[in-house]
């Protein structure tokens, strides 16, 4: 897994470069005096932002750059300022950008070098179009990812023939073969925002739903969570339980997509609700605008349902995951929180998953 360290003079003064890569890549950050905490040796790559940096606490960022052996390293300067760029030559770096360079460019050459964080490492049985739509899905959520922090417009049409590719793998291969393709997925945020997309697609389909309303539900199940995109991913795919600060912070999500989806042209409301809304419950206790009753639509409703299934069923380091029945279970449980007679109408895509998988764990015991 790509290792990435971010050096910084002061925590609360990061440029916004680093900022927009740490949005895109898993980074660990730290000021540079306390270099020795980064471990530098498993690092892959090391960006240093050498703005105001004293010469004694960058000494010893030198030091631990010269121990690192192999890691990539990129000094980060102001332009046109000498010093900075004495103080990135002096520290030995491979390359130095300007603090203010095109968020695009740094993370294209980052891409180039280590890979894109989109990729999915699939084993080699995985069906073909299967496997097209995974990889297909996941690069277009990286792409809304990129869109919304260098503020250009959502590949709209990008992630609609993600909807598509999915739709027919669906299809040619059966949604189980998808949903455990999906969750190989090393980054947890995007495998949750894939799974309940494609619980949602499968759940629009028991609904009798139109090819064109399935896939309209299906883009707007990828973009559902867009607003974590300000989230850190050290915090959205932290591999421990969050704390109480921690989880304030992912519960402004909704907030956040009300935010990027508003300022975007062609973005219908529908889509904006089920953003903002997935986290409202029907008595009136959910977030962000304690919404209830019938202010909550049917497309939010289900969206609801698949965003808290898909969370059950993920297995993440802090818990197991639950089984089909299990989570469907809980749901059950919450009562008139969630539309019930949605939930079980979904038992159909929830059994039929469970009951895949149970013929396939049968089969290679007796195999």
């Amino acid at each position: 897994m790509f290792r990435l360290v971010m050096l910084v003079t002061d925590l609360e003064h990061c440029p916004d470069l680093l900022h927009t890569i740490g949005q895109m890549h898993p980074a660990e950050i730290f000021e540079h005096r306390d270099v020795a905490e980064a471990d530098l040796k498993s690092a892959d790559l090391v960006l240093v932002d050498v703005a105001e940096g004293s010469d004694a606490v960058l000494s010893g960022v030198r030091d631990a750059l010269a121990r690192a052996g192999n890691a990539a390293s990129v000094g980060l300067v102001r332009g046109g300022n000498r010093r900075d760029k004495m103080q990135a030559d002096a520290l030995g770096l491979g390359r130095i950008w300007s603090r203010t360079r095109p968020a695009k460019e740094a993370l294209r050459e980052i891409e180039l070098q280590f890979g894109s964080y989109t990729d999915v490492s699939l084993p080699a049985e995985t069906p073909e179009q299967t496997s097209l739509s995974v990889q297909a899905m996941s690069a277009a959520l990286g792409e809304c990812t990129l869109s919304v922090v260098t503020d250009t417009l959502l590949p709209l049409a990008q992630v609609a023939r993600a909807v598509d590719d999915t739709l027919e793998a669906f299809r040619l291969d059966g949604i189980d073969a998808w949903m455990s393709a999906v969750q190989m997925h090393h980054s947890h945020t995007y495998c949750h925002s894939m799974l309940v997309t494609g619980y949602a697609l499968a759940f629009a389909d028991v609904l009798g739903l139109s090819k064109a309303e399935r896939a309209f539900l299906g883009a707007a199940a990828m973009l559902h969570d867009v607003g974590k995109v300000y989230i850190p991913l050290s915090i959205l795919d932290k591999p421990a339980k969050l704390t109480d600060e921690e989880f304030e912070i992912i519960r402004q999500h909704p907030v956040r997509s009300r935010e990027i989806l508003s300022a975007q042209p062609n973005i219908s409301p529908e889509v904006i609700d089920i953003a903002v809304h997935h986290h409202e419950y029907l008595d009136g206790s959910g977030y962000p605008d304690r919404l209830k009753g019938d202010q909550i639509s049917q497309s939010v409703r289900m969206l609801t349902i698949c965003d808290i299934y898909a969370a059950l069923i993920e297995k993440r380091a802090y818990k197991p995951a639950y089984s089909p029945r299990q989570a469907y279970g809980v749901l059950v449980d919450m009562g008139p929180k969630i539309d019930q007679s949605l939930l079980k109408i979904f038992r159909t895509v929830a059994f039929e998953v469970d009951k895949v998988a149970t013929v396939k764990r049968k089969a290679s015991a007796t195999g």
